[in-house]
């Protein structure tokens, strides 16, 4: 039996970045997804090396419904 209410929402927008990671991290300046929150609602964090329009156009807004929200972090380095 779930918990509450958020958990079973949060593990839909798990799946929903599952299904869709894979594909986003094909796109060239893209070096991370993961989930957050925005304005108090769940989204899909799309980490990017640097912010220029070829990057951006190639994001989507959206997947399922569930926002996007773009983050510019550089490359990632291994520790």
């Amino acid at each position: 039996m779930p918990r509450s209410g958020f958990r079973g929402h949060m593990a839909s927008v798990e799946e929903i970045k599952r299904r869709h990671e894979a594909h986003l991290l094909k796109t060239p300046g893209v070096v991370g997804v993961g989930i957050g929150r925005k304005e108090g609602k769940d989204c899909i964090r799309v980490y990017v090396s640097e912010d220029t329009p070829k990057i951006l156009s190639a994001l989507p807004r959206s997947l399922e419904e569930v926002p996007v929200e773009v983050v510019v972090s550089g490359p990632f380095k291994a520790r």
